[in-house]
């Protein structure tokens, strides 16, 4: 029972997930682009995937133990300074990244493949921070914690840094086919992280960091865009004639 839930799983994260982001992500994008009001409905369906996907890895580990997670952090000093870098670099990265009339079209131009989909309205951001929060949990509880771990005792090292990121990266084509790399490479870092550490906390804090901050960084964009657009309307007048 045990093994034929494990591999339900890894058919449910490895399988079908990534074939219905590769099925559905252009009608998503076409719709958030006709109308935004399917940004915020795709944060909340996006949610409930996530969190669905991990709380059945749990369950199945609670019970099971298949396979083993290493999900409890282990506090050795270069654990705890990554972390201590991991989140300076997100603090820098935030108060470092100013978004101003000079550069907004220029930032908004490196993020046009996923502009679409960065919150515009305080409701979107509140929902993307907590989206993003939950990406670097569950995604990592997916790819690194559950679907790394399974490869690893069941194919081999470079199977499972392989096949585990290419996975990852496909389920991130919404961002743009372009993107699909940089998404391997983050991937394979996050992978990296937790290989030799065992501490899946440091892959999570770094993944959402860089959401949040991608969030962050669109809805300041957008403010600073509206902003501009509405202190350069034209004045509409009537002229007065001379009599």
């Amino acid at each position: 029972m045990a093994i034929n839930l494990t591999i339900i799983i890894v058919a449910l994260v490895g399988i079908i997930f990534p074939l219905y982001i590769l099925l559905t992500y252009q009608k998503v994008n076409a719709n958030i682009n006709l109308d935004s009001r399917y940004r915020l409905a795709d944060y909340k369906q996006t949610l409930i995937i996530f969190w669905s996907l991990t709380f059945i890895i749990l369950i199945n580990y609670i019970v099971y133990k298949q396979p083993a997670l290493h999900f409890y952090p282990k506090f050795s000093l270069i654990n705890i300074g990554l972390i201590i870098l991991i989140l300076g670099f997100a603090y820098f990265q935030y108060t470092t990244t100013k978004v101003t009339a000079d550069n907004a079209s220029a930032v908004k131009e490196k993020l046009k493949d996923i502009y679409h989909y960065l919150p515009k309205t305080d409701k979107e951001l509140k929902w993307f921070l907590f989206l993003s929060f939950s990406a670097g949990v569950c995604e990592e509880m997916l790819f690194r914690l559950f679907l790394f771990e399974f490869l690893r005792e069941n194919a081999s090292l470079v199977t499972a840094f392989i096949l585990t990121n290419s996975i990852f990266a496909i389920t991130h084509i919404g961002t743009g086919k372009a993107n699909i790399i940089s998404s391997f490479i983050l991937g394979m870092l996050f992978s990296t992280i937790y290989y030799f550490t065992e501490n899946i906390w440091i892959a999570i804090i770094l993944h959402a960091s860089i959401d949040i901050n991608a969030g962050i960084l669109g809805y300041r964009i957008h403010k600073l865009t509206k902003a501009e657009n509405e202190t350069s309307l034209p004045l509409i007048f009537s002229p007065i004639e001379k009599s």
